[in-house]
This record gives C-alpha cells, sequence and structure tokens, in this order.
C-alpha cells in the first residue's frame, strides 16, 4: 500500500494549483527550495516524475495528473466531510469558496448572498472573480465549490445544477438616438455603432466572434476590456454601446441609467447562465444551500432551464 506524507502531497497539490513551486512555497511559508525537494521524495517514492519544470512555471506529468485528481478528490471528499460536521452543530461555521463571472457580481451580491447570509451568519464566503475560461479552471481545480458563468462550452468534467437563457441586449445611454426607439436591432446596425465589448476569454465574447463570423460582419470595438465596470462606464459617459445580458446592469436599467435594446440576432439570444460544479464533487451541505438559494433569488437564473 502506498502511504504518501501529506506534506508532500500538499507541496504537490499547491505547486499544480499556483502554477509555480515559488508560489506554492510562498503559501506554505517555506523556502522553494525547500517544496522542491518534498516534490522531488514523492516522486523517488513512486518511481515516477510528477511534474515537469520550466521557466514558466511547473506542470503535471500523466503521473502527476493521476495523482493531482486523487488528492483534489480527497481533499475535497474530507472538505465535505468537515461540512457534515458543521451542519450537525447548525452550520455555525465554515467557509464557501466561489468563482464568478464579473457580470454575476452585482446580481449575486444584491439578490442573493444578504439573505443567504442573515440565515446562516457564522458563514464566510470567498469569490474569486474573473473570466468565464477562469472561472471554469476554479471549478476544475476545486478551488471553488461552485461558479457561475456565462454561455460556458460544454464539458463532460462540470456537472450543471442550474441554467437559465439569458438573451444578449444593447445597452445605451438615455440620452442616445437609441433610446428613441424600441425596434430590435440587426446585425448591420450593430456594426454601424461604437462599442465597449468584453475580452474573446468572456463567454459573451465568445458569443460575439461566433456571431461576427456568421455574418462576416466586423463589431466596432472602441474599447476591449475584462471588466464590467469598464464597459458600464463607456456607455454612461456616453461614448458608446455595449452588449451584455439585461440582468448585469438590471439596477442601472432600473434607476434610468442605461436603456437596454433587443436585438434580432438569433444567435445572440442563445446565450445562457450557467451554475456550476466539478461532477462527482460532493458539495459540502452549506454550499448545495447556497447554490439553491442563488439560483431562487438571483435575476440570472430567473425562467431556470
Amino acid at each position: 500500500m502506498i502511504k504518501i506524507d501529506s506534506r508532500h502531497a500538499r507541496a504537490f497539490l499547491l505547486s499544480c494549483q499556483k502554477g509555480t513551486i515559488r508560489a506554492a512555497a510562498e503559501t506554505l511559508g517555506l523556502e522553494a527550495s525547500s517544496v522542491s525537494r518534498q516534490i522531488t521524495e514523492l516522486e523517488t517514492q513512486l518511481g515516477l516524475m510528477l511534474m515537469e519544470r520550466s521557466r514558466r512555471g511547473v506542470r503535471a506529468t500523466q503521473a502527476g495528473q493521476l495523482l493531482l485528481a486523487h488528492l483534489r478528490q480527497q481533499q475535497a471528499d474530507f472538505e465535505a466531510l468537515e461540512a457534515d460536521f458543521d451542519a450537525l452543530r447548525g452550520m455555525r461555521r465554515g467557509e464557501i469558496s466561489i468563482a464568478i463571472g464579473d457580470g454575476f457580481i452585482s446580481d449575486f451580491l444584491g439578490n442573493a448572498l444578504p439573505g443567504f447570509r442573515a440565515a446562516m451568519p457564522g458563514l464566510t464566503y470567498k469569490l474569486e472573480s474573473g473570466s468565464t475560461e477562469k472561472v471554469i479552471q476554479s471549478v476544475h481545480d476545486d478551488t471553488a465549490h461552485f461558479g457561475f458563468a456565462f454561455n460556458a462550452q460544454p464539458d463532460t468534467s462540470l456537472r450543471v445544477l442550474f441554467k437559465a437563457r439569458q438573451p444578449l441586449a444593447v445597452l445605451a445611454s438615455p440620452n442616445s438616438d437609441l433610446a428613441r426607439s424600441d425596434a430590435p436591432l440587426s446585425m448591420p446596425q450593430l456594426a454601424a455603432l461604437p462599442m465597449a465589448l468584453p475580452l474573446p476569454n468572456f463567454g459573451i465574447g465568445v458569443l460575439l466572434r461566433e456571431t461576427e463570423a456568421v455574418y462576416g460582419v466586423r463589431l466596432q470595438a472602441v474599447l476591449e476590456a475584462n471588466s464590467i465596470a469598464a464597459l458600464r462606464n463607456f456607455v454612461r459617459e456616453e461614448m458608446g454601446v455595449t452588449i451584455l445580458p439585461a440582468f448585469v446592469v438590471a439596477r442601472e436599467i432600473a434607476d434610468g441609467l442605461i436603456v437596454a435594446r433587443s436585438l434580432d440576432v438569433p444567435e445572440l439570444n442563445k446565450g445562457e447562465a450557467a451554475l456550476l460544479t466539478r461532477h462527482g464533487r460532493r458539495l459540502p451541505e452549506s454550499a448545495l444551500r447556497l447554490a439553491n438559494h442563488a439560483a431562487r433569488s438571483m435575476l440570472a437564473f430567473q425562467n431556470t432551464l
């Protein structure tokens, strides 16, 4: 029977998660040479190379991937066990880690977290925002219990807990010409407008670029950004428009600061908001309750599919 030193396992797991031995060492409060030595000792014990090292970082070998999957599952199972014990104590403590697309933040903080936190005051939350690509990676790596993503591509390693169709809309200033008409906009009309667009690693960015290819049209990207706040401010400063699901700026629309126009572009009406976890992971009771509460209370998941 193989018995792996828990220190060696943690050094290996963190190095893979962080991408470099130095970053893992900083997290562990050790010297990089000490972490590297622990991984080497683990490789010697198993008689296999677990990690490829380069100037750009580290990458697990095929053997390393097998060990990594085992350690992640082991970590998730132990975490779930701890959470079950907490549930028996009334969930008076514990942390829930969430990966979240930038566009979901206002919805989650405004509509989901306040009510859940009031019911479960002993819990704490770790919120990591980023692109769809980053959210999916965090869910894959078990650094997040679950994630909120827009237009996530099908992936057999992910389990979709909830999803909802969320068509894209053109968002404009209430002082613009677009605010004076309710007629849906076509792709050629969009191409004539100055725009702020998400970067390609965002789900919305992927959908827009796929649609450009279908119609043979190039949108006028005056600004590309990885920040919803930047896209929102571009519109509010009347520099042009952006394309987002309306739930992302629901408060601004309600306050009359932004107007939303629908699109006569079927490809852009197929976007989906999804709440994802890793397939096979048993979520702690607290995380599962939060996921269910979020799906019931967030605008992104109205008309859940």
